[in-house]
């Protein structure tokens, strides 16, 4: 029986599951030059196994670490400690990836199904408003 060769080694990565959601969050962090604490709203653009990236009109610097609660209606849905891993500084759509610290069990249970509930919810939404006349 013939073996099959892949051109790549890719296909050893695990691939992670991310969860495109725009769910409200919350991120707090404080600044180290004034030693003040920054509050920031914002949204998700996905929810990663052990990470998020999320949309903020402020973004803390990289390596700060970030306490992000996901929001459902202003009730905490998870609250986790990140680290900032990246950021990226586009003025139309700030965003910071953030590596969770802490509780990778309850992120993965908790905060991606609530991502998947978000998706399914608002996948429901979009499809019946284009069926109704």
């Amino acid at each position: 029986m013939a073996q099959i060769e892949y051109a790549t080694a890719s296909y050893k990565t695990p691939m992670h599951h991310r969860i495109s959601a725009h769910m409200p969050v919350q991120a707090i962090w404080t600044d180290d030059e004034s030693g003040k604490r920054i509050k920031v709203e914002g949204t998700t653009e996905n929810l990663g196994e052990n990470s998020a990236l999320v949309n903020l009109e402020i973004l803390p610097p990289v390596g700060a670490e970030v306490k992000l609660r996901i929001l459902d209606e202003n009730k905490t849905i998870i609250e986790v400690a990140t680290e900032v891993i990246r950021v990226e500084r586009d003025p139309s759509k700030p965003l910071a990836a953030l590596t969770v610290l802490q509780n990778l069990k309850k992120w993965k249970s908790i905060g991606m199904e609530a991502a998947q509930q978000w998706v399914t919810h608002h996948w429901k939404l979009n499809y019946e408003e284009e069926w109704v006349n």
